[in-house]
């Protein structure tokens, strides 16, 4: 197949899927009406099995460290906050809209446990640094939950191609984004950055899921996030917490500590501090109900 009409094919079959989920739709109208309440979120939450399922596993996960059980999603609402709950709604609604064809070419348990580790972690280097810019922790979340959204699509549209891809990453100790040009002539930067676009996330969602492999030579402002998102990835395989399909340590680039103004030295004491949560993390793993 030529590599123009390949190409063509994976942003034709992007393009091609379903508006985002009517449930989520809600949850995100709801979460941005200031005059919403949590037993209005919560009505609609506890429609939806897998978004409940992974609203209560978080809450319940050792981050919060409750003494008791929190088994209401009206009460987990009130802990967690309706930002938060929309970004973990729109990122188990991502995973639920690209089901995979068979057998998937990653451990999806392992994907989502190194989604989670690269959205916390890219919050908590933003708390470290004195000059944050515009970003809201929630936001920060989600670039960091959906910066590998890609890898679910071609997961979803070529199985058995992204098989392939995913096992000489492996074998190799190879970048898996280098093996995926390789293959399907695109990496899952570009291939989610077109579902986002699709789907209308926020602008600086799409951009550091676009660009948090390449950052430019001379950057402006606006790569900022996926600067954010490159570091967190950058401590999160350094952490190996989770995989994202290989697991080769991706170099540090210099152009995202000088976008945020911070040292390495800054993103070793993130990692020392995310060691004492990586049981907390690692037992957050995606629940999908059918």
């Amino acid at each position: 197949m030529l590599d123009k009409e390949r190409k063509r094919i994976i942003i034709q079959k992007i393009l091609d899927l379903p508006t985002l989920p009517t449930t989520l739709l809600k949850i995100i109208k709801i979460a941005e009406n200031e005059n919403s309440t949590a037993a209005d979120l919560a009505e609609v939450i506890s429609k939806d099995q897998s978004i409940s399922s992974t609203v209560l596993k978080l809450v319940n996960s050792a981050f919060y460290g409750h003494m008791r059980q929190v088994s209401s999603i009206h009460h987990a609402i009130v802990i967690l906050g309706f930002q938060t709950v929309k970004a973990l709604s729109l990122g188990v609604s991502v995973f639920k809209s690209t089901p995979t064809k068979g057998k998937p070419a990653f451990d999806r348990n392992l994907f989502w446990i190194h989604s989670i580790g690269v959205a916390t972690i890219a919050q908590c280097i933003m708390e470290k640094t004195p000059n944050q810019g515009n970003f809201d922790k929630d936001t920060v979340f989600l670039s960091g939950l959906l910066h590998d959204l890609g890898k679910v699509v071609f997961d979803n549209f070529f199985t058995d191609e992204y098989q392939g891809v995913a096992k000489t990453a492996m074998d190799e100790g190879r970048w898996i984004g280098a093996v995926e040009k390789e293959s399907l002539e695109m990496d899952h930067s570009e291939s989610g950055f077109y579902l986002a676009e699709k789907w209308q996330f926020p602008a600086d969602v799409i951009a550091g899921i676009k660009h948090h492999h390449n950052l430019g030579s001379n950057p402006s402002d606006r790569m900022r996030m996926p600067a954010l998102v490159n570091m967190a990835d950058y401590c999160c395989r350094k952490m190996r917490l989770g995989s994202g399909g290989d697991m080769e340590e991706v170099p540090l680039n210099p152009v995202a500590l000088k976008l945020w103004n911070i040292t390495e030295d800054v993103l070793d004491e993130v990692i020392e501090e995310m060691e004492k949560s990586r049981d907390a993390i690692e037992e957050f793993t995606f629940v999908q109900q059918a």
